[in-house]
């Protein structure tokens, strides 16, 4: 910890020392590598060209690793806490801790939102400004990662989130009816919503289903789970997701 605020007061002195402050609030400690925190938090909007990087640099590909380590973590903190619930409820309860909804929450709470980069243009509009903090949530966890490895990305989230910004008995008490959501939605928008089984073999000795959501004729997206229903919600709230409704 002194090292930490140590290497603070020295950072204090750079020409980054407003986001070292900043993530140092966010973080509670200094970061090793700031460009791949600074990353994180850039949006494709104003993604920079670098030399010798034949993509634009943004958030996109620490999202997407931070996505995998926080969909591990999360399995496992909720395997541990609850032994005697199975595999549908486990799954339910990991798609309530990462939804979309949830994650723009908790980057939200933590005031990621002030670490942000993105073409000012979308500043009025909240539905993407939502979508961008839990995205850049994401991306923070894969930067977090990469920086200081699996452990101490573990010992984060334990900390720095279950039991502050996501209680797991507070969510199991929830309800998030995507497939409701997604109902209303269609109906609204004079749109056909049909739920398929993806399955090729008789629904009578499906021990996994696959179910895919066709909006106006087309598929949006699909799900895994050993339970119809489960696969249904998860499949929805993808659907929801690629719409934007949450």
């Amino acid at each position: 910890m002194f090292g930490s605020i140590l290497k603070l007061y020295y950072s204090y002195f750079s020409s980054n020392k407003e986001t070292y402050v900043l993530l140092y609030r966010v973080l509670g400690y200094c970061p090793s590598n700031l460009g791949i925190y600074k990353q994180a938090f850039l949006h494709n909007s104003v993604a920079q060209v670098k030399e010798g990087i034949p993509t634009k640099l943004n958030n996109e590909r620490l999202e997407y690793l931070g996505d995998a380590i926080l969909d591990a973590i999360i399995a496992e903190m909720l395997f541990k806490k609850f032994p005697f619930q199975g595999e549908g409820f486990l799954t339910e309860m990991r798609s309530k801790s990462v939804s979309r909804k949830k994650l723009a929450q908790i980057a939200n709470d933590m005031g990621l939102q002030n670490l942000l980069m993105f073409d000012q243009a979308i500043s009025n509009n909240p539905t993407a400004l939502r979508t961008m903090g839990g995205n850049a949530l994401e991306a923070l966890i894969g930067a977090i990662y990469l920086d200081k490895g699996y452990e101490f990305t573990h010992q984060f989230i334990r900390k720095k989130i279950l039991g502050v910004h996501l209680d797991f008995d507070e969510l199991k008490d929830i309800t998030e009816n995507f497939k409701s959501l997604l109902n209303q939605y269609a109906q609204k928008e004079k749109k056909e919503l049909e739920y398929k089984i993806l399955n090729t073999e008789p629904e009578s000795k499906i021990k996994i289903y696959i179910i895919g959501v066709h909006y106006d004729g087309n598929e949006i997206s699909k799900a895994r789970a050993k339970s119809k229903k489960v696969a249904e919600q998860l499949a929805s709230e993808k659907a929801c997701q690629v719409l934007n409704l949450l």
